[in-house]
């Protein structure tokens, strides 16, 4: 029996992303070529959803108009909790869908604004919206594409990881060296992505600001991103929050995937999946129909 949800008029699409790229941290990010599909019904939902309930009324807020229930409706393969911008995507999908309801045309710039009050910080939210590699700050993000010859290779860990209790291991402060060891690491991406050099930026992924204090809440990132680098990667480093880590090459995607699957297997983790992605560079679209691939997921 087919769902009822496939006869709904309209789905909103919006890629995952990966944040950070390492040293960029809150300021990095880019879109991959993994959606979710996000539509919305008219109606109270059976089971109080507070994630959804809380964009709802941000959204009627910012418009200036009579709060309305609705029933939120996910589809597509981004998995949740796992550092690839999932909650971003239903957050932005939610925003355009409510407002395609109520006959406004798709504004990126009040999207993104929106979104990112909602979540916390504004890198997933502006890559998922625009597509491409973006450099958040200022009154409008850097934006560029990202080359097809770019391949992703994701080690994602099936444990799941809380991105408030990642931020809340983070210290007060770091040293000025730190510091600047990071300005250095991702000026040298952000160049080596605005010219398409990705070679250049071999060596930059390196971080001392989140990284190494996230590593006790996943087992063996520093094993994998050291083996992934040793296997042909340009670079590798901790997706967002995690536990995905996630590695950028343009050849030996699959003996990178294995290296980082084999480290961490050896730290405990047997369970990991492993997806080879390429960039998105379209961002946020209007779907007419659901692919059949879209399996339901959640918040």
């Amino acid at each position: 029996m087919k769902s009822p949800h496939l006869r709904l008029p309209f789905w909103i699409r919006v890629p995952a992303t990966t944040a950070n790229l390492g040293p960029g941290f809150d300021a990095l990010a880019l879109a991959l070529e993994l959606y979710n599909y996000i539509a919305i019904e008219p109606g109270a939902p059976e089971r109080p959803d507070p994630f959804a309930q809380e964009i709802l009324e941000a959204y009627h807020k910012a418009r200036n108009l009579p709060l309305k229930p609705y029933k939120l409706v996910i589809r597509g393969s981004v998995p949740p909790a796992r550092g690839l911008g999932s909650s971003a995507t239903i957050r932005l999908g939610m925003l355009a869908a409510l407002d395609k309801v109520n006959r406004k045309p798709v504004d990126l710039d009040w999207l993104i604004e929106t979104a990112t009050r909602l979540e916390g910080h504004p890198d997933n939210v502006t890559a998922a919206a625009m597509g491409g590699f973006v450099v958040c700050g200022g009154a409008q993000p850097a934006r560029v594409r990202v080359s097809s010859r770019l391949k992703f290779v994701a080690a994602i860990p099936r444990i799941e990881t809380s991105t408030r209790t990642a931020r809340s291991i983070l210290p007060p402060s770091v040293s000025r060296q730190d510091a600047v060891n990071n300005l250095r690491n991702s000026s040298r991406i952000t160049a080596a992505f605005l010219e398409r050099k990705y070679e250049e930026a071999r060596g930059a992924f390196h971080d001392r600001l989140h990284q190494p204090h996230r590593a006790a809440l996943v087992p063996g990132l520093e094993h994998a991103i050291e083996a992934a680098e040793r296997a042909g990667a340009i670079g590798a480093f901790l997706s967002g929050a995690g536990p995905t880590i996630l590695a950028i090459c343009q050849k030996s995607e699959k003996s990178i995937g294995h290296a980082m699957v084999t480290a961490l297997h050896k730290a405990g983790l047997d369970e990991v999946d492993v997806r080879v992605l390429s960039a998105d560079n379209g961002g946020l679209t209007v779907a007419r129909f659901l692919p059949s691939s879209a399996r339901e997921t959640r918040c």
